[in-house]
């Protein structure tokens, strides 16, 4: 992914920016930016890459939350989060609205089905940095 350079809202700020390339193995399939939704609060980044790829970025730490996202490999033309927080949704050339679902409890069932353990206290401060520890299984 090409990089993303964060600014205030003035222009005489560099906020921080986001390197797909340093953060995720899966960076090269992502292309260059197509697309790009701020979350309601101000707090995530989602980004579309012209491979059909997407990430969620942290933006006050401008870290990349979790793995690139599954998506159809159609070019991202748009994406938008719901009214809820909770929900992501990414529209392509090809391919109908995705709707990805982002509520803490998904995710939490994701990990577990996925790891068979939740996260280690290890890999909570990797990922979920600045909350304590609980367990997710």
């Amino acid at each position: 992914m090409g990089r993303v350079t964060l600014w205030d809202g003035t222009l005489r700020r560099r906020l921080g920016v986001l390197d797909g390339q340093a953060s995720d193995s899966e960076a090269d399939l992502v292309g260059t930016v197509s697309a790009l939704a701020f979350s309601r609060d101000g707090g995530t980044l989602a980004v579309g890459g012209d491979a059909g790829t997407v990430q969620l970025w942290d933006v006050a730490s401008s870290r990349l939350l979790g793995s690139t996202l599954p998506a159809s490999g159609d070019q991202s033309l748009a994406l938008a989060f719901g009214q809820d927080e909770d929900t992501l949704y990414a529209a392509g050339v090809n391919v109908p609205v995705t709707r990805y679902d982002l509520s803490p409890e998904h995710l939490s069932a994701t990990v577990c089905r996925r790891t068979g353990s939740g996260l280690s206290p290890a890999d909570w401060r990797t990922y979920i940095p600045g909350i304590p520890y609980r367990g997710t299984c």
